[in-house]
């Protein structure tokens, strides 16, 4: 037998002996199977039912929100290196990208302060000695948050589409992600 804090019909902690805890608190004798998240129904504990199909479809949404948005925090990979993804960031790399492409074509020289180079997340320097350099980490990094954002919404679309259990089982939110 085990010991379980119940908090409005939830356990929320299981204890293999009876702890000594507040006595307003709710500690009830359980069976050594039970576990926290399980509910207690008309003074049954039992496990928690299992989510509904619009329960698994909004995790699973909430899910591919996170991948995405981790990966757009670990930056974009370009020559070895990391290149921020972030909001500032994106706009800065199109402010160079449309500079590259002003000075490509003659109408401004292209600055020193970019060919001295893009700091990376490492906080080292990337070297972009021409316009074309410039416009070539911009589109490479442009590609690369494009991808991720058009993978998620995909996913979205595919597991808003799902009619039922399997369906949606079938999805593997894992896969198809932009690789390095």
């Amino acid at each position: 037998m085990s010991w379980a804090l119940i908090i409005d019909d939830t356990v929320h902690e299981v204890f293999a002996e009876k702890p000594v805890l507040h006595p307003s608190l709710d500690l009830v004798e359980v069976a050594s199977d039970v576990e926290p998240g399980w509910r207690r129904i008309n003074g049954v504990i039992a496990p928690p039912p299992d989510p509904t199909l619009e329960e698994r479809r909004t995790a699973l949404i909430a899910a591919v929100g996170f991948i995405a948005n981790r990966m757009v925090a670990e930056g974009a990979p370009y020559l070895g290196q990391r290149i921020a993804l972030d909001e500032g960031s994106r706009a800065d790399i199109t402010g160079m990208a449309t500079t590259a492409v002003a000075a490509a074509g003659g109408a401004v020289p292209w600055p020193e302060s970019y060919s001295l180079g893009w700091i990376t997340q490492a906080n080292s320097r990337l070297a972009l000695p021409t316009p074309a350099d410039g416009l070539a980490l911009a589109a490479a990094v442009g590609d690369y948050y494009a991808r991720i954002r058009q993978h998620a919404r995909t996913l979205k679309d595919v597991l808003i589409a799902a009619t039922d259990e399997a369906a949606l089982h079938a999805i593997d939110i894992t896969a198809g992600w932009p690789d390095e």
